[in-house]
């Protein structure tokens, strides 16, 4: 005989009383005590983060845009680094898509150096 049955390989069925066991186990005093305190702790940073309050680096503006800002010497010598690193890749791979790779870059810089002045 090549096919045998499946009838003494049945599944025990589960009691109503074990569902409900787990739905009391997921909903135990400390999960609901664990998410009371989360959003009071919610709340409070909100409340918290409405303080108001002086800028105390308000007078630092004029040392950020000088060394960020445009012609800084730190953005020169950022795009001396990055064509000294597209030299060194074109060198290593032969692909002259490194080049475009470096336009790309420079655009990324400049665009960060104008957020961060």
């Amino acid at each position: 005989m090549a096919n045998a049955g499946n009838a003494l390989h049945t599944r025990k069925g589960r009691a109503v009383a074990s569902l409900f066991h787990n739905i009391r186990a997921k909903f135990n005093l400390s999960n609901i005590c664990k998410v009371a305190s989360a959003i009071l702790l919610v709340m409070l940073a909100s409340k918290m983060a409405q303080a108001t309050g002086t800028d105390l680096l308000s007078t630092q503006n004029t040392t950020v845009n000088s060394t960020f800002g445009s012609g800084s010497s730190l953005i020169k010598w950022f795009y001396i680094a990055e064509i000294v690193m597209a030299l060194f890749t074109y060198i290593k791979v032969r692909s002259p898509l490194v080049f475009v790779g470096l336009v790309i870059c420079i655009i990324f810089t400049r665009i960060g150096f104008a957020i961060a002045s």
